[in-house]
């Protein structure tokens, strides 16, 4: 397993607790549960068949998982776990050594093309503690040199 060498790598993931497998993380999962931000602090390659085996016993120990995840900066820190063909996964052990909390990621998407599609994305993928009205209001000061922008947000706090 590696460390995340370059600057954290920052996602959004939908958690399931304690899965059993990978097929309940994909179809059982609440729809309507936050997406988590997350900080992919390390790394685990596995083969198809290694990745097959994981995937199919999570709840099962593993020392690769031992002592890693839990929370910092308010993002969830996880243990990205690939293989050639298959959905990465994101694995918080909460300090365990199985998976505890297994999420599938969300992509943050490519910068919008325009300001308004831009401002309109970080207001809806702020983190789920910070209001509707305080993300505006940050941003308001944040931009306050930018009257284009200050009218996208008027328009958006009367929504």
């Amino acid at each position: 397993m590696t460390p995340a060498t370059t600057q954290a790598t920052l996602q959004r993931a939908r958690f399931a607790r304690k899965p059993c497998d990978l097929d309940e993380v994909l179809h059982n999962t609440d729809p309507s549960a936050a997406l988590e931000p997350i900080d992919i602090a390390w790394r685990k390659a596995l083969t198809e068949a290694e990745y097959d085996a994981f995937a199919n016993t999570l709840l099962q120990d593993r020392d690769w998982l031992a002592g890693l995840g839990g929370h910092a900066d308010g993002r969830r820190r996880v243990v990205a776990v690939s293989a050639p063909g298959r959905t990465t996964v994101f694995v918080d052990p909460s300090g365990s050594a199985y998976g505890r909390y297994v999420g599938i990621g969300e992509e943050t998407p490519e910068l919008a093309s325009n300001q308004a599609e831009a401002i309109g994305w970080l207001i809806d993928n702020r983190r789920p503690e910070v209001s509707r009205k305080l993300a505006i209001h940050t941003l308001r000061r944040a931009l306050s040199g930018d009257p284009a922008a200050l009218r996208i947000l008027d328009r958006l706090a009367d929504q």
